[in-house]
């Protein structure tokens, strides 16, 4: 009796992790830990509005190419090529714009087109040639990071003071850049509980043989699910360009890392099927204060990746594994 008492416990234990990892809610206890650490280290500096901006800031880019990440983890596949596209988008907006107000509208939809039509050529890849996914935006990135060094390898260009304002400009310490993901964030929601695309999504990343026999049109799903992955991952590299006033060919250099790793901190599978945007937001939070608690700490700027990967290995041996059970 005691042995079996001692085991239901622990099998209950096991059992709310993994519920808390599917749902998305434990990568925000590993959040608050964070806050309540940085709280007791420094107070007055992590709550003064400066810092506070700091990592929404840091929350925006990142936001945006995880977004699209979640998108195409959960139809069972994976971009490589995000951080690659945002940088080509950031250092196409500030060239193009080149400082003249006028031309700002039309670049950054120029962009988003841009994100678009690379979006669509991995999701015929994949969809229409039975390309592997990881292969296809592998070689993307390559070519795409390869273009952006073929059109500059140093910072040139510059963006408008409207742009800038978007990126740099808060209302107390919301920078009006964080209003930007919150619409993104709001449209994927939509678009992932509210639409059949959603639906079809989750049905296809479970189980692409009985989605398929059950009438979803698995291409087409693919498709869009990159599709919108690239034009997310673009309007990223224009927000890059508009933060750093000028565009860069190494702008959003290890994004794509970045953001396929908040997408399995906050629990989505990367067999796809499942995964949940609280999750995804929980792990762009959790990185985004990693980094701004190294200024705040006044720790080396080196040690950021350190810092980085022993939280990363630490959340996914207390949360990622236990999804699995």
């Amino acid at each position: 009796m005691s042995a079996a008492a001692g085991v239901a416990p622990a099998r209950t234990r096991g059992s709310l992790l993994a519920s808390l990892t599917r749902t998305g809610a434990a990568v925000w206890i590993v959040v608050l830990v964070a806050v309540l650490a940085l709280t007791v280290a420094d107070a007055g500096g992590f709550w003064a509005p400066a810092n506070v901006a700091n990592v929404l800031t840091a929350t925006v880019v990142l936001g945006l190419a995880a977004l699209g990440q979640h998108l195409v983890v959960l139809s069972g596949g994976i971009d490589l090529a995000v951080g690659s596209l945002a940088t080509l988008s950031a250092l196409l907006t500030a060239i193009l714009i080149n400082g003249y107000p006028i031309r700002t509208v039309p670049v950054v939809v120029g962009m988003l087109l841009l994100g678009a039509l690379v979006g669509l050529l991995h999701g015929v890849l994949v969809a229409r040639v039975g390309l592997p996914p990881f292969i296809v935006t592998l070689a993307t990135l390559y070519l795409i990071q390869g273009a952006a060094f073929t059109i500059s390898t140093t910072p040139t260009g510059r963006v408008t003071t409207a742009l800038s304002t978007i990126a740099l400009q808060r209302i107390g310490p919301v920078p009006y850049s964080f209003g930007v993901l919150l619409l993104a964030l709001a449209v994927v929601a939509f678009v992932l509980h509210r639409t059949a695309f959603g639906r079809q999504l989750f049905a296809v990343g479970g189980d692409q043989a009985a989605a398929r026999a059950n009438g979803v049109p698995v291409a087409r799903v693919l498709v869009t699910a990159y599709v919108l992955a690239g034009v997310l991952a673009a309007l990223a590299g224009v927000l890059l360009a508009a933060r750093a006033t000028v565009g860069s060919p190494t702008a959003g250099q290890g994004l794509e890392l970045s953001a396929i790793t908040v997408v399995v901190l906050g629990g989505t599978s990367l067999l796809g099927g499942r995964g949940s945007l609280v999750g995804t937001m929980g792990g762009v939070v959790l990185l985004s204060l990693v980094s701004s608690s190294v200024t705040l700490l006044q720790l080396p700027a080196t040690l950021t990746d350190l810092i980085r990967g022993v939280v990363i290995l630490a959340a996914a041996a207390v949360f990622v594994t236990r999804a699995r059970r």
